[in-house]
């Protein structure tokens, strides 16, 4: 189909097709969300407190800005007395997330983690030694999320069903300048990422996105693993929750024909908020796939190709060697 074909999946996904609420009921879980005090995070707590969870814990940097979304989420039923929580993290710093990793032991459940925080922006910086969105985007949400799935695991075992790891993609992976990931010799992608000479940040977004989409697929086959050896079953997904307009966009709107786009065919964040909570209770099928508008759909052609195993592989490899480096034994699932 080409890159001509994925545009036109993209727009017909965007404009025909509306994402929905699933009908569930979620009584008696615990959901945490990272990225919750704004846009899809905390739309999708909204949804998530009106289907009766039981506990709701919003994960947020500015802890004034998250007690304000917990004090909105709980309005959002005001009948309904489950349990609202926030908890501080920040993806830009790795003790931050190993300590909000750690205080996931203490929940005596974990039926669903969304890993949902994420940055855009046009200039480089780093934390924690590598460019600022491949740090937040790529390297913490997937250390906070091997940091979450014990307890997912420990969840499922017990309640006898499979719980759920979420991770927030975007269907902006198929604009990605995939070459910066192919071209670099073995065991230089991060490295040559992390380098300002040459860094593109004005696709850097769209890039982080693709390299969460080919790491959710290697996640899913290490989870399988794991799942065979009689460990709890986790179903992990990658979630486009559409051209949704929030406040990620805020640096960087993609000039005027981002604008125009997003105002002509952009979803509402409380739309798209509906495509976390579908992925959050979505069925076996989804596990290591991409969805969008609460269905799956294909990823873009040159994910689906032979061309990427390669570049997935290694991706992966030097990912997991950097977050072992951060906590050892963190990838062992």
């Amino acid at each position: 189909m080409g890159f001509a074909g994925d545009i036109v999946q993209m727009n017909v996904g965007q404009i025909l097709q509306s994402p929905f609420i699933p009908h569930v009921d979620l009584t008696g879980q615990t959901i945490v969300i990272t990225g919750a005090n704004t846009g899809l995070g905390f739309e999708a707590a909204k949804h998530f407190y009106k289907l009766n969870v039981s506990k709701l814990i919003l994960a947020c940097r500015n802890m004034t800005k998250g007690e304000a979304a917990r004090k909105a989420v709980l309005a959002s039923n005001p009948t309904f007395e489950g349990k609202v929580e926030v908890w501080p993290l920040d993806m830009s710093s790795f003790a931050s997330v190993l300590a909000f990793g750690d205080r996931l032991n203490s929940l005596s459940r974990l039926d669903a983690f969304l890993s949902n925080a994420g940055i855009e922006t046009n200039d480089y910086e780093q934390f924690e030694g590598h460019e600022s969105v491949i740090t937040v985007n790529v390297i913490s949400t997937f250390l906070v999320s091997m940091l979450a799935i014990p307890k997912l695991r420990e969840t499922a075992k017990a309640q006898k069903r499979p719980t759920r790891l979420v991770v927030t993609g975007s269907v902006m992976h198929i604009f990605a300048k995939y070459q910066h990931l192919v071209e670099p010799g073995r065991g230089r992608i991060f490295s040559s990422l992390d380098d300002e000479k040459t860094a593109d940040m004005s696709g850097r977004y769209n890039l982080s996105k693709l390299m969460v989409l080919l790491g959710v697929r290697q996640l899913a086959d290490q989870l399988d693993i794991g799942t065979k050896q009689g460990q709890g079953d986790v179903i992990v997904n990658c979630v486009n929750p559409g051209w949704c307009k929030t406040e990620l966009f805020r640096m960087n709107t993609g000039g005027l024909g981002g604008k125009i786009g997003l105002a002509l065919i952009g979803r509402s964040a409380e739309d798209g908020g509906k495509t976390l909570v579908h992925a959050a209770v979505a069925g076996k099928d989804t596990h290591g796939k991409y969805l969008d508008a609460c269905r799956i759909k294909p990823e873009s052609t040159w994910v689906r190709s032979k061309a990427s195993i390669e570049t997935e592989r290694r991706m992966w490899l030097e990912l997991v060697e950097i977050l072992e480096a951060i906590r050892p034994g963190v990838t062992r699932l």
